[in-house]
């Protein structure tokens, strides 16, 4: 086995001891652990971290709100996974998936991978992964042979956000709009699976490297009462 692997896989074992126990964190305990905080390598990002973290931010913003945390459901994260893939491969970004019409809606997408949901809502974003302001430039680097994006005054380089500072982010964009914020602060909900996919050839065009995010709630049907 390649030797980059071993070490990544050691790295997140000793962080947070595997990817199905990072999921069980309390999103206090997740955000705490140093791997979280590690700023993302756009070229090689490590998408299960950044899919946990965004899972964890979701639960944050819950709590934050009072209320009760949502569980993490794998087939509503396949479903997730699968429709960012889809946006990032096709450059898109819709509810609807008109490359392949058997994912063409969340309900189709989620039937896919289950039938215990009576209720469902998805929400979406496109956000860049560069940490800039509202307004800065962009120049073409000849000897790196890629985009930078800098301060149109002092002329200071932005550079990507972490994994948790980028979920956190996504989030927030979400709380600003009333419709995504409705779903994601819903009580009625009790299950998500949240994925993000990123650029997959960043820094090779003006405009800055972005991430397609995708946050998937369900209510099982035998499920009559949420929230606290």
């Amino acid at each position: 086995m390649n030797w980059w692997i071993v070490l990544q896989v050691g790295r997140w074992v000793t962080s947070i001891t595997g990817l199905s126990e990072a999921y069980l964190l309390s999103d206090e305990a997740f955000f705490a652990q140093p791997i979280s905080q590690q700023v993302m390598v756009l070229e090689k990002p490590d998408s299960a971290l950044l899919d946990v973290a965004l899972f964890q931010a979701t639960n944050e913003a819950r709590r934050v709100a009072g209320l009760s945390i949502l569980q993490f459901d794998w087939a509503l994260y396949q479903a997730a996974r699968s429709h960012a893939e889809s946006m990032i491969q096709h450059d898109y970004t819709s509810h609807e998936n008109l490359y392949q019409l058997s994912d063409l809606t969340l309900l189709n997408r989620v039937k896919k991978q289950t039938n215990r949901f009576g209720r469902l809502a998805e929400n979406i974003g496109r956000y860049q992964t560069i940490d800039t302001p509202e307004w800065f430039s962009a120049r073409f680097n000849a000897r790196r042979q890629q985009y930078e994006y800098l301060s149109s005054e002092s002329k200071q380089l932005y550079g990507p956000y972490t994994y948790a500072s980028y979920a956190r982010y996504a989030v927030v964009q979400w709380l600003n709009s009333p419709h995504h914020r409705d779903n994601l602060l819903n009580p009625l909900y009790t299950h998500v699976g949240c994925a993000t996919r990123l650029s997959t050839h960043p820094f090779k065009q003006r405009r800055p490297p972005f991430g397609q995010v995708v946050q998937n709630f369900g209510t099982p049907f035998t499920t009559t009462q949420v929230g606290r």
